[in-house]
């Protein structure tokens, strides 16, 4: 019990601490063909774009958006096969105020139209991996 709380505060008053174990456990489930879940946003003119955060589950073949952190709610599928992410940057003064400080930006393309996904930096490689631009192996 003591361990446990010590996890807790030493959690609380040093960001990033127990990050590498789920940093892991993530790397693994992607590899395995699991969902990965992250917060993220997605702006733009596009029917998928939200003026606000919402979750991505993300696998090797699959990206879905859901309001909350319950994959299952309001889950929409992105068409992953047919976007195009174009740069990936960081957040400028001029970005939306809804993207976090922090977070990385992938400026993506679905046919002619652009729009913005941004999420935190780790969590980018999912977004970016579950995307297919080329033809199944």
């Amino acid at each position: 019990m003591i361990a446990f709380l010590i996890d807790v505060v030493v959690g609380l008053l040093v960001p990033g601490f127990g990050g590498r174990g789920r940093a892991r456990a993530e790397a693994r489930a992607f590899a395995e063909g699991g969902e990965v879940l992250f917060e993220a946003c997605i702006l733009g003119d596009r029917p998928f774009c939200s003026p606000a955060v919402i979750f991505i589950s993300a696998s090797r073949d699959s990206l879905h958006v859901s309001p909350t952190e319950v994959k299952t709610l309001a889950r929409r599928a992105l068409p992953a096969e047919h976007i195009e992410v174009r740069q990936i940057r960081k957040r400028t003064r001029s970005d939306s105020r809804v993207i976090r400080p922090f977070w990385s930006i992938a400026e993506c393309h679905d046919g002619n139209l652009g729009f913005v996904v941004a999420c935190a930096p780790e969590h980018m490689r999912w977004f970016t991996g579950s995307l297919r631009t080329g033809p199944p192996d």
